[in-house]
């Protein structure tokens, strides 16, 4: 495959047909995924069919490997082919279209920094603007395209914006300054240039020589030009020659090879410019149009498709994620109101513990007070019996009353004792009140918290007087104190108030 591709690259600036022939093979040779020599082949098709003068055949080379480029997202390639359709719709005389192409290969160049492929468009839009008879436009171009080359000391490039330098003065009418150009550059194209570049300079000085003129001379370089245009198939300059050569003759006197000039001329440019090759050219630009517009509303389908799926994707994760985070706070939820539950059912087992500890010591100190109010009694009845039985009593009788009297004794130590087993439940019981007392009424002394956990009992001052040893007055005054001290308002029963703290 390499080898011919540069057997064709080779013949291309010699031999147009054998060059042809090399591509022809290595298209037919080709593989389908091989697009970058596709591409490659099509493009040299493409300027093969450009110097023989088939500008439909070209454009529609420069076309379809154009759309391979694309595929290969290869920009420069792109951007060089623009450059090239841009000079077939030059030579066709479509140089608004020449130019457009121009335009757009500039932009792409400039993306990737190309300065060789810049100066180049800038040289070709100053050749369009000239044949579009703007001429300040092209010389600004020109300039432009010399600061680049010049800038890179690119010598080649240099020599064809002066060749298109002196084709403006022509224009302009200043045939002397565009032949002296023209000669004084030969020499350089002889030696660096394509024999087609070597042909089109001697075509120019020939227009030069016969606006000057000078007839014989102008003859002379477009026999020469000829010659180049015939070896190499290039049409667009034999017809040009040939136009020439007519008028040259026709002025010469020479009417018979002026009018066979022009015969060839028709001939030639019929072959380039007829209303069929226009209509070929047509459906060729169509036909890119389309496969354009194709390319665009595939790429905005695609998007929209990827968009679509961009959405149902973001929707189903989100929905996903209010689903997870939804159990998740149910979870949570429902641990926490389990939690809660619990707590409460401990604090209710707590309270009902609490409650029949409370109930259990009521009951224990209620009976401990009766306990206490039949010990008052005991001891009185037991003073009175002394008192009646001390005198009369024998020495035997006495050692049995002691012994009865001893036992009653021990029986009271007994409820003495109950009744301090008493005080350690309450005390127990009332743990958690009488801190609560502490820190809300820290004036109140011993005695006054331990009444009031007594009150709070719902025991009556004779009952505390009695469980404290105290008399009922000694009760009543502190109970004032407490009163008092904690602010119970005098509308409101302290043993209710001391109940609800």
């Amino acid at each position: 495959m390499s080898f011919l591709l540069e057997r064709g690259d080779y013949f291309l600036e010699r031999e147009l047909d054998k060059s042809k022939l090399y591509f022809e093979n290595a298209k037919s040779l080709v593989l389908a995924e091989d697009l970058r020599n596709q591409a490659k082949i099509l493009r040299y098709l493409g300027s093969v069919s450009y110097r023989k003068g088939d500008y439909t055949e070209s454009l529609r080379f420069y076309m379809d490997s154009k759309v391979v480029y694309r595929k290969l997202k290869d920009t420069l390639a792109v951007a060089d082919l623009f450059l090239k359709e841009g000079r077939v719709y030059k030579f066709l005389n479509e140089n608004v279209k020449a130019i457009e192409n121009y335009r757009k290969s500039v932009n792409l160049a400039i993306k990737k920094n190309d300065s060789l492929l810049i100066g180049r468009c800038y040289t070709s839009m100053g050749g369009s603007f000239r044949r579009l008879k703007k001429l300040d436009s092209s010389l600004f171009y020109y300039d432009k395209a010399l600061v680049i080359f010049q800038k890179t000391k690119n010598e080649l490039r240099l020599s064809n914006v002066n060749n298109d330098m002196a084709i403006l003065y022509a224009f302009q009418n200043r045939y002397d300054k565009s032949l002296k150009v023209h000669l004084s550059n030969i020499n350089f194209i002889k030696k660096n240039h394509s024999k087609r570049n070597v042909g089109i300079t001697y075509f120019n000085i020939a227009y030069s020589y016969f606006q000057l003129k000078d007839y014989k001379k102008s003859l002379l370089y477009l026999d020469s030009s000829e010659t180049i245009a015939n070896q190499e198939g290039f049409k667009h300059r034999l017809s040009k020659v040939a136009d020439i050569k007519s008028r040259v003759y026709y002025k010469l006197n020479e009417y018979e090879e002026a009018y066979e000039s022009h015969v060839l001329f028709k001939k030639y440019s019929d072959s380039i410019f007829n209303v069929r090759k226009q209509k070929q050219i047509k459906e060729l630009e169509l036909k890119r149009d389309f496969e354009l517009k194709k390319k665009e509303l595939e790429i905005e389908a695609n998007k929209k498709e990827l968009k679509l799926k961009s959405y149902i994707l973001t929707t189903f994760l989100i929905l996903f994620f209010v689903v997870v985070i939804g159990y998740l706070l149910w979870r949570d939820y429902k641990a926490r109101d389990k939690r809660i539950r619990d707590r409460l059912e401990k604090e209710k087992l707590k309270k009902e513990i609490l409650a029949q500890k409370v109930k259990v010591s009521e009951s224990e100190l209620k009976g401990l007070i009766a306990d206490n109010s039949m010990r008052l009694e005991f001891i009185k009845t037991l003073s009175d019996q002394i008192k009646r039985d001390k005198d009369q009593a024998e020495v035997k009788s006495v050692k049995m009353y002691a012994n009865s009297l001893l036992m009653k004794l021990q029986q009271q130590v007994v409820t003495e004792n109950r009744l301090s087993l008493l005080q350690d439940k309450v005390s127990k019981v009332n743990m958690e009140f009488d801190q609560n007392i502490i820190k809300k009424f820290p004036d109140l002394t011993k005695t006054e918290r331990e009444i009031c956990l007594l009150l709070r009992l719902n025991l009556s001052i004779k009952e505390i007087a009695s469980i404290r040893n105290s008399s009922t007055d000694s009760i009543k005054a502190v109970r004032y104190r407490i009163r008092k001290k904690i602010g119970v308002p005098k509308n409101e029963e302290l043993e209710k108030y001391i109940q609800m703290l």
